[in-house]
């Protein structure tokens, strides 16, 4: 891997599915504690320079204005960097069949073989508490990746939670082990956590840390507020204000005129849906998703040898483009924020070469799992290789968890909210 190349960058530009003109959604926040307020809250930025177009059309420079200062405008962020992260793991996860390979992971899932978990001798939370206990969730999905809650509180043998062994050869040895020091085991069987970074926090006293080597966020520049509303009137007549109704374990009940308690009809979807005209999106001149891949990082992992270093290096930036690669091509982000992709560009960062990447030619998903598979077979090569999905239960505590949360959906659901 060449030392003067700080890493590989992409640029693309997108467009609202609806044309240039459509408002766009940008995620909501909490509020911080303390603020009541209704409206949605989004991560803007009111006077953010506005990005431009170099010679080559990257957009690496900043506009200004008649009299030379750098113009500003609003930004919005419509997809983090956090978000994009977890976005092209779960792309990886879930195309492994169209990469051509199969990635190391730990699956959570069902519970242990010969044993039957605490029913509520109710039918319908029974089935409910069943299908929520037959989820799979693997450490390319979960927030924390491989030292998440979901698998330190696992079960491996049916009996013992992962994080309560000591023994040296336990699947808690093994993940407290990986590190960037320590950087084969990592690639062996954590590869996505070497690229999107983890933090071993507690629980051990060898905490490990290593920041996420892909960046990348989408983000609306220029973008000004859409405010609107919308009222959903009732086709089956409605129901008056004045009516007061109970719901109790999925009955509803109107009650005598005149007596005290109950919610109005429109509490349990009876009646129209108004709302207040809010801002509900921005219009935006350019959408610009800018992501990069850090050399730098990755040169943090130490191997036994620079031929394994090499080999393993490639791997791994092979696998964040597919990534990327594959996270983009569901440019749905969610509802009034669909977009669609008008340009895409992939540059080499190089030491002491100006903001302008060197341009590299990238064909799109396929061309990148070819190279990927090839960079495998030469890492096998020289000894590194990815290991077999490890299999997890839920344990004891985990189910109880999970019977408590179906247990206060379904109440909630059979009760008046």
């Amino acid at each position: 891997m060449d030392p003067t190349v700080a890493g590989l960058a992409s640029e693309t530009v997108f467009q609202p599915l609806g044309g240039p003109n459509t408002p766009v959604a940008p995620p909501t926040y909490a509020r911080q504690k303390g603020d009541d307020s209704k409206a949605p809250n989004y991560a803007m930025s009111q006077n953010a320079f506005v990005p431009k177009r170099d010679a080559d059309g990257w957009y690496t420079q900043i506009e200004h204005n008649n009299e030379g200062t750098p113009r500003t405008a609003m930004r919005v962020l419509l997809d983090s960097w956090g978000s994009q992260s977890g976005r092209a793991e779960t792309a990886i996860w879930n195309n492994q069949d169209r990469l051509g390979i199969t990635v190391p992971a730990l699956v959570v899932s069902g519970i242990p073989e010969g044993k039957q978990p605490e029913l509520f001798d109710n039918a319908t939370l029974d089935e409910q508490f069943m299908a929520a206990l037959n989820v799979n969730v693997s450490t390319w999905e979960l927030s924390h990746r491989h030292v998440d809650g979901w698998i330190r509180f696992a079960t491996e043998d049916g009996t013992t939670q992962v994080w309560q062994s000591e023994d040296p050869d336990s699947l808690k040895a093994l993940i407290c082990s990986a590190s960037a020091q320590r950087a084969e085991t990592l690639f062996k069987y954590f590869p996505n956590s070497a690229i999107y970074g983890f933090w071993l926090s507690s629980g051990s006293a060898m905490r490990h840390k290593l920041p996420r080597a892909y960046s990348s966020e989408i983000v609306g520049y220029g973008a000004r507020e859409v405010v609107a509303g919308a009222t959903k009137l009732d086709a089956a007549g409605g129901a008056s204000k004045q009516s007061r109704a109970e719901n109790v374990r999925n009955a509803l009940t109107v009650l005598a005129p005149g007596k005290r308690g109950g919610k109005e009809p429109s509490t349990f979807g009876l009646g129209q849906v108004p709302s207040q005209p809010e801002v509900r999106g921005f219009m935006c001149e350019t959408i610009l998703q800018q992501s990069s891949i850090s050399f730098a990082v990755l040169r943090s992992l130490r191997f036994d040898n620079e031929e394994r270093r090499v080999a393993a290096l490639t791997v791994l930036v092979l696998l964040a483009m597919a990534g990327h690669a594959l996270a983009q091509e569901e440019t749905f982000l969610r509802s009034e924020c669909a977009l669609v992709a008008e340009e895409t560009r992939w540059g080499w960062k190089r030491q002491g070469s100006g903001a302008t990447p060197e341009a590299v030619e990238i064909d799109g998903v396929n061309d990148i799992a070819e190279a990927l598979r090839e960079a495998l077979s030469d890492a096998e090569k020289v000894g590194l290789s990815f290991a077999a999905p490890i299999r997890l239960n839920f344990s004891e505590a985990q189910q109880k968890l999970i019977a408590e949360r179906v247990e206060a959906e379904v109440t909630k659901q059979e009760t008046s909210e």
